[in-house]
């Protein structure tokens, strides 16, 4: 889903823009003009502010460059994305049936014992729905199909598969039951959309790319920042279509893994698919053969994988380092093209375009990478090891960084500023992978501990996109955030601090900005972390259910819920900051408040407390607010019933309950740093703050769930 929207995105983006020139006979000089404009009015600004700090840029400092496309409104897009789409579903709709007259299949007639042989395996398998069987007499390969749309599934048999079936009975019912375990598993629609988009869109890319590359080129001596623009789009388009490729290929290749497992389950053991791989060699290939493809260009796994992943089921939840970053750049690529409106060049960009590409981008970070992971920790052997979750991490931020940097906005805008603050790119890119594992740390931790209860749920995939998508709406301000980032930096070191490495601008940027922004970036950012994995171990806890989340050791008695919401630490520390506040300035009463945030973190996650970072954030953060709202209620009460002449209040204002509410999310996240040293010198020493190592685990108490 994650290359189907990307690809289609892009797509639409292009034939929008295409045809809103060509529809308004838009003439392309004036589109090189507005660039020519834009530049202009940024190296204006930057100059001024240069020249004297003191000199505020106005928010329409570009408000002269007109562009010429923007007067074709959204009528033209919108139809031009319709038929895009419009497209892709009548090729979804009737493309089984042109195949199927195209290829010559028809149904079999007059084999009675072949029909009712596929009729058995059909109820023995539990597909519900639709599925036509058809022959192809003229194939004399051993070889079988599964194809088809929505309630009209078909699979086609060939005829060297008919002459097993009067052989080799056994070998035929394996063939068989692995068509149609890819129907049970429903991945032939994101298997045959994938393909249809890709092969659509994926060369008109690549031809538009081809053709832009040598017309940048040659405007480079008078629009460089038009030219930087193109290049990087021609990049990005060809990155992208690598990227997506290996993912598509690992896709599909992931699929056929899944249905040799499915017809495992089936039959009870692996004897039949090993009979057949070695009797037969079927999907049989070398990772890199004599003159063939490499593995990784494959879209069906070598033999040796299939054979090793029959008896070894790690392999079915891989979380390669590539993979990830091919999730990375795609949603990048996706986030770029949507925030820079409907025709690209930002023309027709807005704040409902820049919410919406932030919201698009987070929910398909968060469900591809998620469903990942979590496929991959409710496996019975115990999820994926750290190391895989350090590679996926990893990998997740090394793409997202690698294709905004690369993004068209931000070539144009080092190009407009004169290469100022390109040093941002190596903090930017730890930041980034840090970033990208710590998703990737809590997305595991989330996954097992709401793994029991999608176990136990009769409808497993609302529990799963319920979670997934609350996860995303509390990531969506730190996603925008981070992905705005170069940009910000590279305008402030032009227009703030031009004569200050971009690095450092950077640094001290990404500071300022993240307290500053402490109300809408970390307020949700740090309830989401602590919210999400104790919410579902209390799920999975409740009455009526064996406690089966893993990881602790012996479970033993934990803070009280007063201790856990941090409220006798607040409390504490309120009453030291009322009367400090007389000798100390306001910036003391902070620094105890911390303190006091930290010591609340380390009295709700002591000892062996299951998820004693979650629970250690989340009382952080009660005692930063209730410290902060009893503070206020105690001044606002003596300032006013006793010292002031006006009606006594005792009761804070709107602004001091919303700092009370906003500004402890910064001390809770200090916090959490302190509380996660503290354990792990703990560890390290043998001390007190040591958890127990997880034992092994049977495979029958951790039932395998498909996302």
């Amino acid at each position: 889903m994650l290359l189907i929207t990307a690809v289609a995105a892009v797509t639409a983006i292009l034939v929008n823009g295409v045809s809103a020139m060509v529809f308004t006979s838009v003439n392309p000089l004036e589109a090189g003009e507005y660039y020519e404009c834009m530049a202009r009015a940024t190296a204006d600004a930057a100059r001024r502010r240069a020249a004297d700090p003191t000199v505020g840029i106005p928010p329409s400092f570009a408000a002269d460059c007109r562009d010429p496309r923007a007067g074709t409104g959204w009528v033209i897009p919108s139809v031009a994305s319709a038929c895009l789409l419009a497209v892709v579903a009548c090729v979804y709709a009737w493309l089984p049936a042109w195949r199927t007259r195209r290829r010559g299949y028809r149904e079999p007639a007059g084999m009675p014992q072949l029909s009712a042989c596929l009729e058995g395996l059909l109820d023995e398998s539990g597909v519900r729905t639709k599925v036509t069987f058809l022959v192809e007499p003229l194939n004399p390969k051993v070889a079988a199909l599964a194809f088809g749309r929505v309630r009209q599934r078909r699979v086609v048999l060939s005829g060297g598969l008919l002459t097993l079936f009067a052989r080799d009975r056994g070998a035929f019912r394996t063939v068989v039951l692995h068509e149609l375990a890819h129907i049970r598993n429903r991945d032939l629609d994101i298997a045959f959309l994938t393909m249809i988009v890709w092969r659509m869109s994926g060369p008109p890319l690549l031809v538009a790319s081809a053709v832009a590359a040598p017309a940048g080129l040659l405007l480079l001596p008078v629009q460089p920042a038009l030219t930087a623009a193109v290049l990087a789009f021609c990049v990005g388009t060809v990155l992208l279509a690598v990227l997506v490729t290996l993912l598509k290929n690992a896709v599909l290749r992931s699929r056929e893994l899944y249905a040799d497992a499915r017809v495992k389950q089936w039959e009870g053991s692996a004897e039949p698919l090993h009979r057949l791989f070695a009797g037969y060699g079927l999907g049989s290939a070398p990772h890199t053969a004599a003159g063939g493809r490499p593995a990784v260009l494959r879209v069906h796994p070598p033999l040796a994988l299939r054979v090793r992943a029959l008896g070894d089921d790690r392999l079915l939840s891989g979380t390669g380092f590539w993979d990830m970053c091919a999730v990375g750049a795609a949603v990048a690529f996706l986030y770029d093209v949507v925030r820079l409106g409907p025709i690209g060049g930002g023309s027709l960009a807005s704040p409902v375009t820049e919410t919406v590409a932030a919201v698009l981008g987070t929910a398909l970070l968060v469900g591809a990478a998620g469903t990942v992971l979590w496929r991959a920790s409710a496996q019975p052997f115990g999820g994926p090891s750290p190391a895989q979750v350090r590679q996926a991490g990893v990998g997740l931020g090394l793409g997202l960084c690698a294709v905004r940097l690369l993004s068209p906005t931000g070539a144009s805008s080092a190009v407009m500023l004169g290469g100022r603050g390109l040093t941002l790119v190596f903090p930017y890119a730890a930041l980034m992978c840090l970033c990208g594992w710590a998703l990737a740390r809590w997305l595991t931790l989330a996954a097992r501990t709401w793994t029991p209860v999608v176990a136990r749920n009769r409808r497993p995939r609302p529990v799963l996109c319920a979670v997934l998508g609350a996860s995303a709406a509390g990531l969506v301000p730190a996603f925008d955030f981070l992905m705005t980032l170069p940009s910000m930096t590279l305008y402030a070191a032009s227009f703030i601090a031009p004569s200050f490495p971009g690095a450092l601008v950077f640094v001290a940027g990404t500071a300022y900005l993240a307290v500053n922004r402490a109300g809408s970036l970390l307020t949700p950012l740090v309830l989401t972390a602590a919210a999400v994995p104790l919410v579902g171990q209390r799920v999975a806890w409740r009455r009526g259910m064996e406690r089966t989340f893993t990881g602790f050791g012996p479970l033993r008695p934990a803070a009280g819920r007063v201790v856990r919401l941090g409220l006798p630490a607040g409390l504490a520390v309120a009453l030291v900051c009322v009367p400090a506040l007389l000798v100390v300035p306001s910036w003391g009463a902070v620094v105890l408040i911390c303190a006091g945030q930290v010591i609340a973190a380390l009295w709700a996650g002591r000892g062996y407390a299951p998820l004693s970072l979650a629970r250690g954030v989340l009382a952080a953060y009660g005692a930063g607010a209730t410290a902060g709202l009893v503070m206020f209620t105690v001044a606002q009460a003596l300032t006013s019933c006793l010292v002031g002449t006006g009606p006594c209040r005792v009761h804070p204002s709107g602004s001091q309950a919303l700092w009370a509410f906003t500004v402890p999310s910064a001390g809770a996240a200090v916090a959490w740093a302190f509380h996660a040293a503290f354990r792990s010198l703990g560890r390290r020493g043998g001390g007190g703050g040591e958890s127990p190592r997880r034992g092994p685990e049977p495979s029958s108490t951790r039932p395998v769930v498909r996302p």
